[in-house]
């Protein structure tokens, strides 16, 4: 390829780039579905290409090698990246070889000359003896593993209390109660437009009200009403949201909270606050409260601790039986991703 890299990395993004593509799919063919991920592991590949051309001279990104993959992610470590970058890293370097090896198919199926002259074969493996040798040698620290290391308040409920604009105190009893994201609490509308294969995949269909309004696309109303929380032995509201990677799904929070943001939407038909101002009021509560400010991400694991706790407690569930279950209600998947939270 003769073109800049940032042109290069839109070609190989189209190859391994296909918006609606099931799980399922993703899996078995190794394509990408997410914008979000697609544009994250863009942006490392535009770094991978600008540190060859300026290091080594190739201007070519089909002409990487494992050497070239080693020095970039070991200057990476040098520079003290965190781990959780440096796995993400891996995984758009491993992305990025499956996508050399698309493109060179796609060449080869294109143009005669090129399949007479070229022959590419791709393995950046290195990548994750790196990544492993990082994590063994202490170059980068695994957060879950790291005893002295905690993002949660040690008051939450002293926090939110402290919080003077009622819709930012809104946004935290929701985050604090149900897990959500940041992005889970920006903005909620009476109804949402979401992919029907989305709610079908999540098998959310069979949980949720939400009507079909073409072929694609179902409008779900955002408050789902109430259910019993059988592991906490309580009544709570739920909401429905669509937060990281695009995925759906329910956030449970208290009765009294699901009733104030109820009441706000009759009255206002949509909730939106402003992300900045919402920081900028945590920290002020955290700085009248003596707390050290951990963003809104902290409020996220104030819920996982809590959650960990009571359903064992309360719901008579096994260790591993709420890790998945804290895993679950945080929009992830393997039930091991809930230790990070558990400090």
């Amino acid at each position: 390829m003769r073109s800049k890299i940032e042109y290069q990395t839109g070609l190989l993004s189209e190859v391994i780039f296909h918006p609606g593509l099931s799980k399922a799919l993703q899996k078995q063919t190794g394509e990408l579905a997410n914008t979000r991920t697609i544009q994250t592991y863009r942006e490392i590949w535009n770094q991978l290409g600008n540190y060859v051309k300026d290091n080594y001279g190739i201007k070519d990104l089909q002409k990487l090698t494992p050497e070239y993959i080693m020095g970039f992610m070991m200057k990476k470590v040098f520079q003290g990246v965190s781990e959780q970058y440096l796995e993400t890293i891996s995984c758009a370097i491993g992305k990025l070889e499956h996508a050399l090896t698309m493109l060179h198919e796609k060449f080869i199926e294109e143009q005669q000359r090129y399949a007479t002259n070229t022959h590419y074969v791709y393995d950046f493996s290195i990548r994750q003896t790196i990544l492993n040798d990082a994590r063994k040698h202490k170059l980068v620290i695994e957060t879950s593993a790291d005893p002295n290391f905690s993002r949660i308040y040690e008051n939450p409920k002293a926090l939110i209390n402290a919080i003077e604009d009622p819709l930012y105190k809104l946004a935290a009893k929701i985050q604090y109660e149900s897990g959500a994201r940041l992005e889970g609490v920006l903005r909620i509308d009476e109804y949402m437009r979401v992919q029907t294969h989305k709610l079908k995949d999540n098998t959310l269909s069979d949980t949720i009200e939400y009507a079909r309004v073409d072929d694609t696309y179902s409008s779900v109303p955002q408050l789902q009403g109430y259910e019993y929380d059988t592991y906490e032995a309580m009544q709570k509201g739920r909401i429905f949201d669509v937060e990281k990677g695009g995925k759906p799904g329910n956030l449970s929070v208290k009765v009294e909270t699901y009733q104030e943001l109820k009441a706000y939407l009759i009255q206002h038909s949509k909730f939106i606050i402003n992300k900045n101002k919402y920081r900028l009021a945590l920290k002020k509560a955290a700085n009248q409260t003596g707390q050290k400010y951990d963003a809104t991400h902290g409020l996220r694991w104030n819920y996982a601790q809590e959650r960990f706790f009571k359903i064992q407690v309360i719901g008579g569930l096994s260790y591993v039986q709420a890790l998945q279950e804290v895993s679950w209600a945080m929009k992830h998947e393997r039930a091991n991703i809930s230790e990070h939270y558990l400090g």
